[in-house]
């Protein structure tokens, strides 16, 4: 059964109301009329069947059930700090990000870093909210305000929680890591990497250096196998269903 996201504010007790791009993608994407079933979970989490009960050109009403969220979430907290990438190549890595279950996405200032991918902070919450929609998610992950790297290190050391840099000059491997805990930072660079002064900030602020072996990768594929390995290792990718 699909699965459409929808704000909670189209939802008033047992109805709800769909309009614009939502309407269309259900109405002549998917091509439902009245009668048609599908999943509808919203920005708190909430997940319902939906039945079209009337629909226009635009608009579709809907009588709703709650139901019971599907385990789609990681048991682990993982947050995505990326240096930001050029055009399409954020784009991509929030997509995939999403779908590999991340909770939160923060674009991150550094010194290789192009500002003018700043501005595009609404595009890729959109794009967040389609890949949790086609990955069955029940919640979308956060998309930060882009922050400057040094601030960022700060502001994660408070918190005290595990920080892994992920960084092609040295570092440890996945398997030497212990269970990190519940709540995970993951840093990866923009194009050309972190500076060597930015490495050992990160260490200082507690971060610990990570390898992925002796090949220089892209920076969006180094973003999407490191997410991928920590959730294999710690997350719910390594167990069955």
């Amino acid at each position: 059964m699909p699965n459409v996201y929808i704000e909670s504010t189209a939802i008033s007790g047992a109805t709800a109301i769909i309009t614009g791009e939502t309407a269309r993608y259900v109405l002549t994407v998917l091509r439902y009329k009245t009668g048609g079933e599908f999943c509808i979970f919203d920005e708190t989490g909430r997940f319902y069947k939906g039945t079209i009960t009337s629909c226009s050109k635009n608009e579709a009403h809907l009588s709703i059930t709650r139901q019971p969220a599907p385990n789609t979430e990681s048991p682990v907290s993982i947050t995505l700090c990326q240096g930001l990438l050029k055009g399409a190549k954020m784009d991509l890595v929030v997509q995939k990000a999403v779908e590999l279950g991340v909770k939160r996405i923060i674009p991150m200032i550094t010194n290789r870093t192009q500002l003018d991918y700043t501005r595009k902070i609404d595009r890729w919450r959109k794009i967040a909210i389609e890949a949790a929609r086609q990955s069955m998610r029940v919640a979308v992950p956060e998309i930060a305000e882009a922050t400057n790297f040094t601030v960022l290190m700060e502001s994660i050391q408070a918190t005290g929680a595990a920080t892994m840099m992920f960084y092609e000059g040295r570092g440890k491997g996945l398997k030497e890591i212990r269970e990190p805990g519940q709540n995970i930072y993951i840093i990866t660079g923009p194009e050309g990497g972190f500076t060597p002064e930015e490495v050992n900030q990160a260490e200082a602020s507690g971060a610990t250096i990570v390898t992925m072996g002796n090949r220089i990768l892209r920076a969006e594929t180094a973003a999407i196998s490191a997410l991928t390995l920590v959730q294999f290792i710690f997350g719910d990718m390594g167990y069955s269903r």
